[in-house]
C-alpha cells in the first residue's frame, strides 16, 4: 500500500530536511520606516501627556475593573521607554527622555486637542530638540474568564476522573501618539493603535488556574512596551536582525569542502568560505551542490551589504542549478533592494 502525506506533513518533512542540511546566520538590517520624517527632524524629545484629568474617580473606576494600582502610569511609562529603546537603534535620530508628564482626557482613553504651539515651543527650547512626541491617549481594558472541565486520570491501575480549571485574560492597550514638528509648527504623525496580548493556565481549583495567570500589570507593562516600540520603528529606520539559512552539507566528493567552508563561515571568516563555494560551482560536478553553493553566496554576498549581487547569486541558484529555497530567497533579496531605497530616502 502506497503512503500519502497530506500537504502539511509533507511540508513538515520537507522543512525538517532543509534545516538538517543548513545552519542559520543573522544578519542585521535597517528596516524601512512607515514613512519619511522631513530632514528638518534630527532630534526628538518624548513626553506624556496621556494622564487622566479626573484623578480619583480613575482610580475607583481601575479598583472596578481589576486594573493594579498605577497599571496605566506604569503602562504609559514603558510605552515611552519602547519608543525611546526604539529609536535608540537608528541612525536618523537623536531621542531624548524627559519628565514631562501633562493631563489629557478625562480618563485617558481618547486624544484631545493638540498642544499649543507655544508650549510645544517651550518643551522643544528646554531640551534642544526639533520635534516633540507624545503618547496623547492611554487606557487598557482586560477580561478574565474561568471554566471547569472533566479529566480522566490513572493511578496504580485505576481510572478516576477529576474536575481542573482552565483561566484566560485577555489584554488590549489603547494608546494614541502625536508628533510635533517645532519649527514648522506642523503635525507630522497623529496615529491611533490597539495592541493585544492574552494568557491562558490551569488549576486544580478556580482560585489556583487564576493565580497562576501573568499578572495584570506585568501584562500591560510589557504590551505598553512593545506598542512603543512598534511606533518607534513607524517614524524611524531601525536595525533589526533577521535569520539567514545557508547550506552546511553535500554528497560525495564535495562533502569535505562544503563542511570545511561551512566552519569557515561559522568562525564568521566569509571570504574564505566563499572561495570553496566558488570553486564548487566552477567543478560543477554535482548540480545540487552547485545550487547549495550558489545560495550561499547569495548569503555571504547580503552580509557583506551587496545586495544585487547576491540577488545574481540567488538567482543563479534557482534558475541554473534548480535550487528550490532560493527563489523564496530571491523575493526576501528583492524586497530588501526596495527597502534599501526607501531607507536612503528616508536619511536624507
Amino acid at each position: 500500500m502506497k503512503n500519502k502525506y497530506s500537504l502539511p506533513l509533507y511540508g513538515l518533512i520537507i522543512g525538517l530536511i532543509w534545516s538538517s542540511c543548513t545552519t542559520t546566520t543573522q544578519i542585521d538590517v535597517l528596516q524601512p520606516a512607515a514613512f519619511s520624517v522631513p530632514g528638518n527632524i534630527e532630534r526628538i524629545v518624548t513626553i506624556d501627556r496621556s494622564k487622566p484629568s479626573k484623578g480619583f474617580l480613575n482610580f475607583l473606576e481601575g479598583v472596578v475593573t481589576g486594573e493594579g494600582l498605577g497599571q496605566d502610569k506604569r503602562g504609559r511609562e514603558n510605552a515611552l521607554r519602547g519608543v525611546t529603546d526604539a529609536l535608540t537603534r537608528t541612525p536618523r535620530f537623536e531621542v531624548r527622555s524627559s519628565a514631562v508628564e501633562l493631563t489629557g482626557s478625562k480618563s485617558g482613553d481618547r486624544m484631545i486637542e493638540p498642544l499649543p504651539w507655544s508650549e510645544v515651543r517651550m518643551i522643544a527650547d528646554q531640551y534642544d530638540v526639533d520635534a516633540v512626541l507624545a503618547i496623547e491617549k492611554y487606557d487598557t481594558d482586560q477580561s478574565s474568564s474561568t471554566r471547569s472541565r472533566q479529566v480522566t486520570r490513572k493511578k496504580d491501575g485505576q481510572e478516576y476522573t477529576e474536575t481542573v480549571y482552565d483561566s484566560k485574560i485577555d489584554m488590549r492597550v489603547h494608546i494614541g501618539w502625536r508628533l510635533y514638528d517645532t519649527d514648522r509648527q506642523v503635525i507630522i504623525d497623529e496615529f491611533e493603535v490597539t495592541e493585544g496580548g492574552n494568557d491562558s493556565a490551569t488549576g486544580s481549583s478556580e482560585e489556583e488556574a487564576l493565580r497562576r495567570l501573568t499578572n495584570q500589570s506585568d501584562m500591560a507593562r510589557d504590551i505598553s512596551f512593545e506598542a512603543g516600540t512598534l511606533y518607534g520603528m513607524r517614524i524611524a529606520p531601525v536595525w533589526v536582525s533577521v535569520n539567514r539559512q545557508f547550506y552546511t552539507k553535500a554528497k560525495g566528493s564535495d562533502k569535505e569542502p562544503m563542511q570545511r567552508a561551512a566552519r569557515y563561515a561559522k568562525a564568521n571568516q566569509w571570504e574564505s568560505a566563499a572561495e570553496i563555494w566558488r570553486e564548487l560551482i566552477e567543478k560543477g560536478r554535482d548540480a545540487k551542490t552547485a545550487g547549495k553553493a550558489a545560495h550561499n553566496m547569495a548569503v555571504a554576498s547580503e552580509r557583506a551589504g551587496h545586495l544585487d549581487s547576491a540577488l545574481d547569486w540567488a538567482n543563479k541558484a534557482y534558475l541554473e542549478f534548480g535550487n528550490k529555497s532560493s527563489r523564496e530567497y530571491g523575493r526576501q533579496l528583492q524586497w530588501r533592494i526596495e527597502d534599501a531605497k526607501r531607507v536612503e530616502e528616508q536619511m536624507k
